[in-house]
């Protein structure tokens, strides 16, 4: 070990060195709130040379002997206490960028709000750690067993937990842009309304885990176990989800806008009704969100979901148009307010009259309605005449007036049940009911042959 070691640039003189390893020997716990240990060169390399029954030395860990020690606030800037023993310590409030806890033991320590952003926490023995509202920016733990571990609210952005054992670890709340979990256990773990922008989980198991209300925009899951993970409210907008099993998992409210969905196992019930954009009133984001629900169930051959996610992609442009019109309503945009409002009629239409190419019954509905309509305008103008019989001329008889508007909108050619339209307005009606009945019934058979085909 060094006789001196540099802090904040000046040399710290070998007796304070010899007076901290003279605590370690002591029997009672260190306590040594705010102890400037920065550049401490105490790895278990470098203590091996000290001898097996040094004072200082754990015989569990080879490293310093440090359980239960009082380290809060302790500077501990590029220190390398590799191998340390430091089950139950308190580092609350540390400072300790780029330190080095190589293979050290810290299950219950206690390092609260400390700073130790870079620091090497590589295969560290960590179950019920605290590091809540720590800062640990580009740390690293890969390999690291750290059960139960509590991440709430630290600042863990690029941090690396490749190989991690995090079982139930809490990271609620926390801050992770472009942290790595790769082949990482994250069973039963919490990361509700956590940031994890892009995010790796390459081949992690997610078992159970909670991710209500987080962030994972642009994340990859490529290879990652999900059984009953639960991502109700979560934003997996431009998200890698290419061949996952989801059928298990609590997706209500999900966000899915630009998610790479194919091959995907999922169903329409796990949505809860609606996705996130919609029901945060979002609906050009909701619209991109159900066309990517809308291709991925078509990929699993689920024709029912697909129909279902189209509709309400549809749905979302008409909501999309509406808001467009008023807006430009409200900006006095005249050519903008034609424009989306025109849109918005016309969808609005169109899902009246068949939900958008998928309803059978929608169009049977517009069958009947506009043959009474028919009917109606027929007996108004009085030009359906009886051609013989004692009841020859006018007939405003209901039964007459519907059976010709029926016949009417079902052929092509006026028929011929002893009934003959005249007049200008009628014969206008006649062509006009004959126009609309060839349209409806080639929406039929185009409705009727898509469900056939499924």
């Amino acid at each position: 070990m060094n006789q001196t070691t540099q802090v904040a640039g000046a040399p710290v003189p070998d007796q304070r060195l010899r007076d901290f390893l003279d605590r370690l020997g002591r029997t009672e716990p260190l306590a040594a709130p705010g102890l400037d240990l920065a550049r401490l060169d105490c790895g278990r390399d470098a203590l091996s040379s000290q001898g097996d029954d040094a004072p200082w030395r754990d015989a569990e860990s080879g490293g310093l002997a440090l359980t239960g020690a009082d380290l809060s606030r302790a500077r501990l800037d590029d220190a390398d206490l590799g191998g340390a023993n430091l089950r139950r310590a308190k580092l609350a409030g540390a400072v300790g960028r780029s330190a080095r806890f190589t293979g050290a033991i810290l299950e219950e320590a206690d390092l609260t709000e400390s700073d130790l952003s870079g620091a090497d926490f590589t295969h560290v023995v960590a179950g019920q750690i605290s590091l809540s509202q720590a800062m640990l920016e580009d740390a690293r733990f890969g390999g690291a067993a750290m059960r139960f571990a509590d991440f709430s609210e630290a600042l863990l952005d690029g941090a690396d937990f490749t190989r991690a054992d995090l079982w139930g670890t809490d990271f609620t709340g926390a801050d992770a842009d472009d942290t790595v979990f790769r082949d990482a256990r994250l069973d039963e773990a919490k990361l509700k309304d956590a940031n994890l922008t892009h995010a790796d989980f390459e081949g992690a198991s997610l078992t159970k885990a909670v991710l209500t209300g987080s962030r994972l925009r642009g994340a990859s899951f490529t290879g990652a176990k999900l059984d009953g993970a639960d991502f109700s409210g979560t934003d997996l907008s431009d998200t890698n989800l290419v061949r996952l099993n989801l059928a298990t998992c609590r997706l209500r409210h999900a966000r899915f806008s630009g998610a790479w969905l194919n091959g995907t196992r999922m169903h329409v019930e796990q949505l809860g009704g609606a996705v996130g954009e919609e029901v945060a009133g979002d609906f050009a984001a909701a619209q991109a969100s159900y066309l990517a629900l809308e291709q991925n169930w078509k990929s699993i051959g689920d024709q029912d979901g697909a129909s279902w996610a189209y509709k309400r992609g549809r749905r979302m442009g008409r909501h999309h148009a509406g808001a467009q019109a008023k807006a430009s309503w409200a900006a006095r945009n005249w050519r903008g307010v034609t424009r989306h409002g025109y849109r918005w009629i016309a969808d609005r239409f169109v899902e009246w009259l068949c939900d958008y190419g998928e309803s059978l019954s929608r169009i049977t509905r517009a069958f009947v309605l506009l043959i009474g309509v028919f009917a109606v305008l027929y007996g108004m103008t009085g030009g359906l005449i009886i051609l013989e019989g004692p009841e020859a001329g006018p007939t405003y008889n209901p039964l007459d007036l519907l059976s010709y508007s029926a016949l009417n909108m079902m052929t092509a050619n006026p028929p011929e049940i002893g009934l003959k339209p005249t007049g200008r307005v009628t014969n206008l009606l006649v062509g006009i009911e004959g126009a609309v009945g060839i349209i409806l019934m080639g929406l039929f058979g185009f409705v009727l042959g898509n469900r056939l085909r499924r």
